[in-house]
């Protein structure tokens, strides 16, 4: 979404929808789990957690944005990052 923003786009958006506790509770907070469950924010370069290219392949952020978990049900959550 930043390059979007950057290549003329007025406003972005990153939406992420979860439906497994994992994705924002746990007793893991290292990693790219830091970002999810204790930060709330995401920023820098961010590595790529498992499957093929783990630990390698990254994505590089230049801001940081702050989210919000919010409750949908069942035990789903998401949040909206406005770039």
């Amino acid at each position: 979404m930043e390059e979007l923003k950057n290549r003329g786009f007025t406003k972005t958006a990153a939406v992420a929808i979860v439906s497994d506790r994992p994705f924002y509770e746990g007793r893991n907070n290292e990693g790219i789990y830091k970002f999810f469950r204790e930060e709330y924010s995401v920023y820098g370069c961010i590595f790529k957690p498992t499957g093929v290219g783990k630990n390698k392949d990254s994505i590089a952020l230049t801001s940081r944005y702050d989210f919000i978990w919010q409750d949908l049900s069942d035990g789903r959550k998401y949040y909206i990052i406005e770039i």
